[in-house]
């Protein structure tokens, strides 16, 4: 009896006299770590953008206001598309366990988390999903792992994509052959078989149990699709920007979203680089050679790679102000209920 009375509050003191449990040292030190990092990985995402404007302000103001506005408009959906890639592979495990995914906190866990690519090593985008999704009660394991099998969808989607471009591509670097190997590879480990047996093993190397059940096809095939899209925006972004110097047509399009798909995932293999700079630009620059010349290809690709920053950061104010936008519609909605009762 006194057992359901301590459960179910019978008056309002009741609910005020509840106090949170005080932070414990080693508590209040990781939080403030978690936000020192975040401090940190954002202050690296505009140094790069500082560091790297004097190399594309005379492409910049080349171009025209409404060319250089639509090809950054064109980063958002594909970021976010991004980022619900992600929350279909997390809800998935997350529901494997029982627990329901709260669609608003995955998406600063996501948005924020990528952030950390912008520090040297791209095992940081990973360690401050983790933390973030530590802090909202996901262990960092599933977190890790989402995360993982996301990175693993986006490569085959890449592969998939860039396929358009790979002929051309290895026709000007002939070393770049290995993408036909390796592009079956990809596709069929992304099996749920071999996928929930891989997840498996990282789970075991965190000693945690095995996932419960195998992870369903449905998952992997919206999280593809939703990769795919993903880069068609990425590669519609580059079409718009290179507008004045290339024809814009099918084949154009084609070709340059498949080689900033191809550039982006050998940006994830070189993750001793901040968000893989320099590879994606090689890829890219080789790509656009037969289009215009050397300094303007390099100076195209540079800009992309400081429009896909602001668009990140861009993406991460939005999901923010939203998220508080809601937490505060929340709380006054019972406030409102309360003042209205009789």
């Amino acid at each position: 009896m006194t057992d359901s009375i301590a459960e179910t509050p019978s008056n309002n003191n009741d609910v005020h006299q509840e106090q949170p449990p005080a932070k414990t040292t080693k508590a209040k030190l990781v939080d403030f770590a978690r936000r020192a990092l975040v401090v940190i990985v954002f202050a690296a995402a505009v140094y790069f953008i500082a560091v790297q404007w004097p190399q594309v302000q005379a492409t910049v103001f080349a171009l025209y206001w409404w060319q250089v506005l639509l090809s950054l408009l064109a980063l958002i959906p594909g970021v976010l598309l991004g980022m619900y890639m992600w929350r279909v592979v997390m809800a998935s495990l997350l529901r494997q366990v029982d627990v329901e995914p709260q669609g608003l906190v995955l998406n600063q866990i996501y948005l924020v988390g990528q952030i950390g690519k912008y520090l040297p090593g791209s095992v940081w985008a990973f360690v401050l999903q983790m933390e973030l999704g530590r802090k909202n009660g996901i262990a960092r394991a599933q977190v890790f792992v989402a995360s993982l099998v996301s990175t693993g969808i986006t490569i085959g989607a890449a592969l998939v994509v860039g396929a358009s471009a790979l002929p051309i591509l290895v026709q000007r670097q002939p070393n770049l052959q290995w993408l036909y190997v390796i592009l079956p590879v990809v596709i069929l480990a992304m099996n749920p078989n071999v996928v929930t047996f891989l997840v498996n093993i990282v789970l075991r190397v965190f000693r945690r149990p095995p996932l419960p059940e195998r992870i369903q096809a449905n998952t992997m095939v919206k999280a593809f699709i939703l990769g795919v899209l993903m880069y068609l925006c990425f590669g519609l972004h580059l079409w718009i920007l290179v507008g004045h110097e290339a024809t814009l047509d099918l084949a154009t399009f084609l070709v340059l979203t498949g080689a900033l798909a191809l550039g982006m995932t050998l940006g994830v293999l070189a993750f001793l680089l901040p968000a893989g700079v320099g590879a994606r630009e090689a890829i890219l620059i080789l790509a656009l050679a037969g289009m215009m010349s050397a300094g303007a290809a390099t100076a195209i690709a540079a800009l992309s790679r400081i429009m896909f920053t602001i668009a990140d950061l861009l993406c991460v104010g939005i999901a923010f102000v939203h998220f508080r936008w809601r937490q505060q519609s929340a709380s006054k909605t019972p406030a409102e209920s309360t003042s209205e009762a009789p």
